[in-house]
């Protein structure tokens, strides 16, 4: 995977290895070396606020998909918050693999075992969002507001499509805007983007597909 090629110059991290998609959609994205591990896929149909171990991890707008990559295996206890009503949920990640929270307005469930998308050509672009140790971000796509970034947990932007998209990253009251990108996604990219306070954010994934505006 050769690192992207931005409108500024961006840095390559030694020990980054790159994304391998494995059944289940599940992609490892991070050091080099083997490594165990689920993902938690956050379906959600209203605004909805996730928090896991007492620290935000996942905030949306209104509904969204966010994934969880990378993360423990074994039984998580989720806390989710609807129009600032919480309720607790347990969650088993697996060794390798999917499971997914589903929350609605009224409804909070998992599902170990969803149903498998039609494979019709090259896998849709994935995207991978990281932010640097103790910082946080607003995540802003075609000038929506998506999640917030946190450095504990990465986010994985599944619901992209194949095309142009305008990527913001801002403080995470949303008054700092620290960077601004354009992704042209193509079916079966797989790109990284790490995210640091008065820095180019570091891209690596297709040449062309990550452009800093």
């Amino acid at each position: 995977m050769s690192p992207c090629t931005p409108s500024l110059p961006s840095l390559v991290r030694p020990g980054l290895r790159s994304a391998r998609a494995l059944a289940g959609g599940l992609a490892l994205w991070g050091a080099a070396g083997p490594a165990a591990a689920g993902s938690v896929v956050v379906e959600a149909a209203v605004a909805t606020e996730v928090m896991l171990d007492e620290l935000p991890i996942v905030r949306t707008y209104g509904p969204g998909t966010v994934t969880l990559p990378d993360m423990a295996p074994g039984e998580h206890t989720f806390q989710v918050f609807r129009g600032g009503d919480g309720a607790p949920i347990s969650v088993v990640v697996p060794q390798e693999g999917v499971v997914r929270l589903l929350i609605g307005k009224d409804s909070l469930t998992t599902d170990s075992s969803p149903p498998a998308a039609p494979v019709e050509g090259a896998p849709p672009p994935r995207v991978l969002l990281k932010a640097h140790a103790g910082q946080r971000f607003g995540v802003v796509v075609d000038g929506k507001r998506f999640a917030t970034l946190h450095a504990e947990q990465p986010l994985r932007l599944d619901s992209l499509s194949p095309g142009s998209h305008q990527l913001e990253l801002r403080s995470p009251d949303h008054l700092t805007v620290w960077a601004r990108a354009e992704l042209q996604l193509q079916p079966g990219d797989e790109l990284a983007i790490t995210v640091q306070e008065g820095k180019l954010p570091e891209a690596f994934g297709r040449e062309g597909a990550y452009t800093a505006r």
